[in-house]
């Protein structure tokens, strides 16, 4: 069992960005849904927003309740891994869905790619998580975390990829890799057999609501950069006729 009573949390400041940040997440998603399923209009039966909407509700339940019975913390091998990868995968799952594929070929370039950009505060919120003593070094551009350089590029590059397809497909290979190395510097740092000796251990899934960071930020940046790869390799593409 992992043990509690070291975890020092962090400022209210913090928190509160925090879930701004993640309420923002899922709002672009159903906000994309939305848009998806008013602009493109077919024979298929479609899911009905309030469903969705519903079902983001639950699902963002089921997560609290899995933190709060504390079974994560009682077995944190293998559950702590497990609800890494698993919550992870379901966010990359639903880019292949039919929802999925309407989104690929509704949505803009330009929102795709500014859609990560949430990925500058959400560092930002890190590294003053690690200044409180709430997560170790490793997480922040201080150690071995750089994936602020993909929340900066997003806020750069959506206003141009719409005509440069090419820049794209750079932001969209660099934020993978480091959305990569987010992941592996995470377990690294967690409390897991041959981690990184690091203070404080990485434990954020043990807790509300920093726990949503995994299913709701990384799951997040994950099913963003599924389709826009899916966007970017479709050969005929409406929503980007002028890309040279």
């Amino acid at each position: 069992m992992i043990p509690l009573c070291g975890f020092i949390h962090a400022s209210q400041l913090s928190l509160v960005v925090f879930v701004l940040i993640c309420v923002a997440i899922a709002s672009a998603f159903l906000g994309a849904v939305a848009y998806a399923q008013h602009g493109i209009m077919e024979s298929t039966v479609t899911i009905p927003f309030t469903r969705v909407l519903i079902a983001v509700g639950v699902y963002g339940l089921a997560i609290a309740g899995v933190v709060y019975s504390e079974v994560l913390s009682r077995v944190f091998i293998p559950l702590g891994p497990i609800f890494l990868f698993g919550t992870v995968s379901f966010a990359v799952s639903i880019g292949f869905t039919q929802m999925g594929t309407r989104m690929v070929r509704a949505i803009p370039l330009g929102w795709m790619v500014g859609f990560q950009a949430f990925r500058l505060p959400l560092e930002l919120v890190l590294n003053d998580w690690y200044k409180s003593g709430t997560i170790p070094q490793t997480m922040t551009w201080h150690g071995s975390n750089w994936d602020i350089v993909s929340g900066i590029f997003a806020c750069i590059a959506c206003v141009f990829v719409n005509n440069r397809r090419w820049l794209a497909w750079g932001f969209n290979v660099i934020g993978i890799v480091l959305l990569l190395n987010v992941g592996r510097v995470a377990i690294m740092s967690s409390p897991v057999p041959s981690g990184w000796q690091v203070d404080p251990p990485l434990e954020l899934i043990l807790f509300l609501p920093y726990a949503y960071i995994v299913p709701v930020c990384v799951g997040g940046a994950a099913l963003g950069h599924t389709l826009l790869t899916r966007k970017l390799l479709t050969t005929t593409d409406s929503t980007s006729s002028s890309d040279s």
